[in-house]
């Protein structure tokens, strides 16, 4: 399965002392992403330190997505004097997630070369 990181990589990139639970399902799901954002343009052999990073944040925000799915009663907002309250949806919860994931590829990997010479977010022809 393809991993952009280790779980040493992960520490070390995000300065965490210890790695999410599923560590490893959340970096082949990201890494998958990844790969398919990119077109396949990360060479495997000579990740970019960039991909790495970038790898890193994503399955932070990915194991905190998950959290919030996992939690019932996910807070949105709250209106203390007239004591309304409104709770995020798993939807929701993943269109935020993916909206972070897109903005993070964006500002990390935006001028990164790939293996073919391309820029790696490059889609035309």
């Amino acid at each position: 399965m393809l991993k952009y990181i280790t779980e040493a990589e992960y520490k070390e990139l995000l300065g965490a002392d210890s790695i999410p639970d599923n560590f490893d399902n959340l970096v082949i799901d990201v890494s998958a992403y990844l790969n398919l954002r990119t077109r396949g343009r990360i060479d495997i052999n000579n990740i970019p330190n960039e991909v790495k990073y970038v790898t890193a944040l994503l399955t932070e925000k990915k194991s905190e997505a998950d959290k919030k799915k996992a939690e019932m009663g996910n807070l949105k907002s709250q209106n203390i004097e007239g004591w309304s309250e409104s709770y995020m949806t798993p939807e929701e919860i993943d269109g935020e997630f993916k909206t972070e994931m897109s903005d993070i590829i964006k500002k990390y990997l935006w001028n990164v070369i790939g293996k073919d010479g391309q820029l790696l977010l490059y889609c035309g022809i």
